[in-house]
């Protein structure tokens, strides 16, 4: 009967399964417990990790090594080598083509047929079907299947990494371009590579800004010496177009890495591409739209454009729609058209524009159509941008002419544009804590609504509505050792400043201290997903993450987080950030899952093999804050000596697990924002406690 069950179940997952609630949290795991599907036999197995062409690989059954071999699903080499994969049922193989090549695998047959021609795995190993947490997949040799498609095939033991790469190359010349209207660094190479890259957002934290771009498998050998000083780095100053300065150098010898590094004056935009005929990458320095997306804020339903610089844009109020074009951009946003018919909303739509007689030929437009409801009228839209982001506002503008910023650490202010002059008084009520703030109605629009500030600066602002018919009542909450200041140049005025001012924050014991937070997963990979209300962890980390990095800004701490949206950053890339602006501690949140759902508890992972970093000390006071903060089961500090975050970065570094996404009771937990703040809090003790204690001692 086995046999029988076993033919079915090679046929059924081939193609894919759903993926387990916790089958992508291997990537914190060194062993994985696997079920021949053949023959029903039990494996503990350790995993691998996969960089294809740098990049991380991401899949639902992680790669592994079994009897010495790396095994990765099937469907890795059609999504990522670009072959087809098919599945002959009746003789158990797996078909791999490509235009040059058949490789035909059999399920645990040592012999593989290539072009017809017959050829033994290494160390006889087989394609296998292994089941990991109830998904099963046809495994086949990493090596041997990358290598006959034309890659090569590294190792790094430390890490338990496979790379596999183009062929090796040599990187012949790098220059600057600035004769198009977008800025370029070109990069002459030997033959076809491919890139890895992350922005590091330096100015934040006090530091630069800097394109990091790293190019595996290739060598740095710069044909014109003068180029490069007698270490073999390159740099050249540029000063133009907000391009300072780019960097080159040999990073890595085994595998091979280079690394460039382009150093600007503001955030920019870059897409990377390769142009196999000049046999060059060009890194594009343009704006990007990277999010088209739909959120409420303070509660009006708001269509958020996320790009990658500052944007510049305009706006045409049409028939029944608002077209917003972000200039000098591309659209990498590959989301479909949103459907909406609500708040004022009928749908968003967007394409990458060919410019018509209102634009030059050569302008790159991304076009952002909002097609709107008939009840909705031009004067009711309100669209601004904040930093990155574009905010169309289709039920007019929250908060109109009300501007609450933070000016520096320790000073924010409250700027009321009114409509007109008009008398106001702003009291400070010393029991309350309390400024109030009394504006006539007649002079702006507001709605009842209450902010959450929580910068030590300002605690809340709370607008009443309801309280008089000709008067707006503002109650601003203060923060400890807050003093306010009236900045108006009069009580009769159209532009009341006040000013909020925490002295005792400028003298802060940790204003010159940085912490790099790395939210966990993102992007094309969600971590764990919890089994009941399918809260996916890379949503619940974030949350805590953002959190967190309020707690530590308004004591005073300068943070950096590896991303503060959902995107994913490559696990190398994460210790990398952090040892590029030289951070003091770093911290990976993350949460747990397990297939019994009774385990639950708090667990914190570390490098223990550096004692110049004391690690160990660090997982042990953020695990005592965690099981004190959290009133949460202790499940210990865990060694993980080939974790690649935690053992890449070179300051003291803890992975926090907050809990277990597949226990009922965490699960629930961690679905709500007032636990996920417990978890930030906690979180924070252990930080401050580990800089009193140890690294400030």
């Amino acid at each position: 009967m086995r046999r029988y069950l076993s033919l079915f179940l090679i046929f059924f997952i081939f193609f894919g399964m759903t993926c387990d609630v916790s089958a992508l949290k291997k990537y914190e795991r060194e062993t994985v417990h696997i079920i021949d599907g053949s023959n029903g036999r039990e494996y503990d197995v350790k995993v691998v990790n996969i960089l294809m062409g740098g990049n991380d690989v991401i899949s639902d059954v992680p790669g592994m090594l079994f009897n010495d071999r790396t095994l990765v699903p099937v469907r890795f080499i059609s999504e990522n080598l670009g072959a087809k994969v098919t599945w002959n049922q009746d003789r158990k193989e797996a078909v791999i083509k490509t235009n040059e090549k058949e490789i035909i695998l059999k399920i645990d047959s040592p012999i593989v047929l290539v072009n017809g021609e017959k050829y033994t795995l290494p160390s006889g190993v087989p394609a296998k079907l292994l089941g990991y947490e109830g998904n099963y997949r046809t495994m086949v040799p990493l090596r041997f299947v990358s290598e006959q498609l034309g890659m090569e095939v590294g190792w790094i033991g430390e890490t338990m990494t496979a790379t596999i790469d183009k062929p090796l190359q040599y990187i012949k010349d790098i220059y600057y371009d600035g004769s198009t209207k977008f800025p370029e660094i070109v990069i002459k190479t030997t033959g076809e590579v491919e890139t890895s890259s992350f922005f590091l957002e330096g100015s934040e934290v006090g530091g630069e800004d800097r394109l990091v771009v790293d190019i595996p498998n290739t060598i740095l050998d710069i044909g014109d010496k003068s180029k490069v000083d007698l270490n073999g780095l390159l740099h050249i100053d540029i000063y133009e177009k907000d391009i300072k300065a780019v960097r080159a150098s040999q990073f890595e010898v085994n595998p091979y890495k280079t690394r460039i590094v382009v150093d600007v004056s503001v955030k920019k935009g870059y897409k990377i591409v390769y142009d196999k005929e000049k046999k060059e990458v060009r890194i594009k320095f343009i704006n990007l739209v990277n999010d088209i997306k739909i959120d409420k804020i303070y509660n009006v339903d708001t269509v958020i454009i996320k790009t990658e610089e500052e944007p510049a844009y305009n706006i045409m109020f049409l028939d029944g729609k608002i077209v917003v074009d972000v200039l000098n951009s591309l659209l990498n946003y590959k989301g479909k058209p949103i459907e909406v018919n609500k708040g004022g909303i009928k749908g968003v739509r967007f394409s990458q524009f060919k410019p018509d007689q209102n634009y030059e030929p050569d302008d790159k437009i991304s076009r952002i159509v909002v097609d709107l409801e008939k009840n909705v009228r031009a004067e009711d839209v309100y669209i601004e941008h904040i930093k990155n982001d574009i905010y169309v506002y289709v039920a007019g503008k929250p908060l109109d002419g009300f501007d609450y910023y933070k000016e520096n650490v320790n000073t924010a202010k409250l700027v009321i544009n009114t409509d007109g002059e008009t008398e106001y008084t702003a009291k400070y009520i010393k029991a309350d804590k309390e400024v109030v703030l009394k504006i006539e109605k007649t002079k702006i629009n507001l709605d009842s609504m209450k902010l959450d500030i929580e910068d030590k600066i300002v605690k809340n602002i709370r607008i009443d509505s309801d309280r008089s018919e000709e008067y707006y009542y503002i109650y601003i909450e203060l923060a400890d050792g807050t003093v306010f200041v009236d900045n108006s140049s009069s009580k009769l005025t159209d532009k009341i400043i006040l000013s909020f001012i925490n002295k005792s924050l400028t003298v802060s014991k940790f204003k010159d201290k940085l912490v790099v937070i790395d939210p966990g997963h993102g992007g094309k990979d969600p971590g764990a997903m919890s089994p009941n209300l399918r809260i996916k962890e890379k949503d619940v980390v974030l949350d805590v993450s953002l959190k967190l990095k309020k707690l530590l800004e308004t004591e005073g701490f300068k943070v950096y987080m590896t991303r503060q949206d959902d995107n994913y950053i490559g696990l190398y890339d994460r210790a990398t950030i952090a040892n590029e602006l030289g951070a003091d501690v770093f911290v990976s949140i993350h949460a747990n899952a397990h297939s019994k759902r009774s385990i639950e508890g708090v667990q914190v992972l570390y490098y223990p093999y550096d004692e110049h970093r004391d690690n160990k000390t660090f997982a042990k006071i953020m695990r005592d804050s965690l099981v004190k903060g959290l009133g949460a089961l202790d499940r210990g500090i865990i060694q993980r000596p080939k974790l690649v975050v935690p053992r890449e970065t070179k300051m003291p570094a803890v992975l926090v697990e907050l809990g277990f996404l597949t226990n009922p009771k965490e699960e629930k937990l961690l679905s709500t924002s007032e636990y996920r703040m417990k978890c930030a809090k906690a979180t924070f003790n252990g930080i401050v406690k580990y800089f009193e204690k140890v690294l400030m001692k």
